[in-house]
């Protein structure tokens, strides 16, 4: 579940780019659309906790989001970056991975409720399969690339700006690494911002899950 090569299979293109208006091949609608066909839904419930009033209270993914914010520069379990979801949503009540189906060390987990990739928000969970993002800054001094990839991979949202880049907590990734937060850019195509020309590719499915309480 760490950084790595991605793989040969076929991968879906996800995404849009977030500089400009300039046309993009795929949009977050189109990706989102179907990633989430890729998945079995189910109909999300509401949890609660009980107050010292006796009160219910919803919880929701900032519950999620919350535990994973609590565990930044940490070893979350044995370090896999399943262990960071499957912790989050346990602690807090919600169904995890192994609720949905056998968990092995290469599937393509479910843990919650299918959602478009481009409404994920705080505390919802993603589910990478042969994630790549490449990069590409062009202006009058020069030129950039980066790349970011992620085989098969879990991370929980902090932030979805909606327009091809979300901010997300995870951990082995790189392999090793602990609790860290970063930008996944999903965008595809060309755009201008300021003086630089971006060019953005994307492959690969990302799906998004919407924590559900545990019955």
């Amino acid at each position: 579940m760490a950084i790595g090569t991605v793989g040969t299979a076929p991968v879906q293109t996800v995404g849009q780019t977030n500089r400009s208006s300039a046309p993009a091949s795929t949009s977050p609608a189109q990706f989102a659309s179907q990633a989430a066909d890729r998945t079995l839904g189910a109909p999300i419930q509401a949890g609660a906790v009980q107050t010292s009033g006796g009160a219910a209270t919803p919880k929701d993914g900032q519950a999620v989001l919350d535990f994973a914010k609590s565990k930044q520069g940490q070893k979350v379990g044995s370090g896999e970056c399943f262990d960071l979801a499957d912790q989050a949503l346990k602690k807090n009540g919600f169904k995890t991975a192994s609720d949905y189906g056998e968990v092995t060390p290469d599937g393509d987990y479910k843990w919650g409720k299918p959602v478009p990739l481009d409404e994920s928000k705080p505390g919802d969970v993603l589910q990478f399969r042969d994630y790549e993002n490449k990069t590409r800054t062009e202006n009058d001094k020069g030129w950039k690339e980066e790349t970011q990839s992620r085989p098969h991979h879990t991370a929980v949202v902090v932030a979805n700006d909606g327009n091809g880049n979300i901010t997300v907590l995870e951990q082995n990734a790189p392999k090793g690494s602990k609790v860290t937060q970063r930008v996944i850019h999903v965008g595809n195509g060309t755009s201008q911002d300021g003086d630089n020309t971006v060019t953005q590719e994307t492959s690969g499915t990302i799906n998004a899950y919407r924590p559900e309480p545990k019955e």
